[in-house]
């Protein structure tokens, strides 16, 4: 049974008021008895915990909790001390040998996870007396956005996996072009910007590459540049790790780019850069921006246009 002293009651009391940030459970054999970790992405798991007739086992949480919320299945086996933060259980002889039973607690709070169910374990020798609860609180409005997003970008998994079958079931090589509507009778509309004519592109002092020609194509629904790039660094090599093109209102368009490896010193190579986006959001001029993994050693060149799509068949 419960200590009914007026001591333990107020050291109760003192521990149920006291104000705690969420933590997390100490490494295994360090706890002082048992340590659960609630999250708002595992609300819907159950942790167990393992009683014992006749032995008190004690809930201790770091948010306070509604005592009026609370369900115990089997409640009328049990003796119960509901508390703020402490809630302290402790099932009868009736319990031996009965399957188990689940106690949900809710929150006082309007964060999530908002409640927490326990499933109860009779042992017949063993309970568990001491259970420490963290919860690692999130808002509402928190976990809605980080919902949204994940919605949004499966929908653009799913998209890109429709493409990806779409293109699958189609032949390869010249034929697959003609078949997936990239190439017509005309080829892919394409615009070169050599040495010769440089003054088309702007470049920064502060570029780590030089450009030697830009070339830039334009198919339905994707756009295309292929740069030949030299390294004038003559000790460090250029590892490409990211490209955006940023359209005249600002818009950013990320690209894919090939091959992903080392410029070396001195060394001149081609580089691929892909788009694919609505034809009209392509239209216009464009800043190219290319950048290694610590984002120090950048390349830009600005007044980057596409050609326009010929009219005819498969265009």
């Amino acid at each position: 049974m419960f200590a009914s002293s007026p001591a333990a009651f107020l050291m109760m009391l003192l521990l149920a008021g006291t104000s705690a940030t969420a933590r997390t459970c100490p490494p295994p054999g360090e706890a002082e008895g048992r340590c659960i970790e609630l999250a708002a992405e595992g609300a819907n798991e159950v942790p167990e915990v393992q009683i014992s007739p006749g032995q008190p086992t004690t809930f201790r949480f770091d948010s306070d909790v509604r005592a009026d919320r609370m369900t115990l299945e089997n409640r009328e086996h049990f003796e119960l001390a509901p508390g703020k933060r402490l809630i302290t259980l402790e099932p009868s002889e009736k319990m031996r040998g009965a399957k188990p039973s689940t106690v949900t607690v809710c929150f006082a709070d309007d964060a999530v996870p908002a409640c927490a169910s326990f499933r109860l374990i009779v042992h017949p020798a063993i309970g568990e007396r001491r259970v420490e609860i963290f919860r690692h609180a999130r808002s509402v409005d928190s976990v809605q956005a980080e919902l949204r997003k994940t919605r949004e970008e499966n929908s653009e998994l799913r998209a890109e996996i429709q493409r990806l079958r779409a293109e699958r079931d189609r032949p390869e090589g010249l034929i697959g072009l003609f078949a997936s509507g990239l190439v017509g009778e005309a080829g892919i509309p394409s615009q070169s910007i050599t040495k010769r004519i440089t003054k088309r592109i702007t470049k920064r002092e502060s570029n780590i590459l030089l450009p030697r020609t830009v070339t830039t194509f334009r198919a339905p629904g994707r756009i295309a540049i292929g740069l030949w790039l030299e390294n004038p660094d003559a000790a460090k090599s250029w590892i490409p790790h990211g490209a955006v093109l940023v359209g005249p209102r600002g818009d950013v368009l990320d690209a894919t780019f090939w091959p992903a490896e080392p410029l070396p010193s001195g060394a001149l190579r081609r580089i691929w850069l892909e788009v694919m986006a609505p034809d009209a959001r392509t239209e216009g001029t464009f800043t190219l921006k290319l950048w290694e993994a610590d984002g120090q050693r950048t390349f830009v060149i600005g007044n980057v246009t596409f050609p326009a799509l010929t009219v005819g068949p498969g265009l």
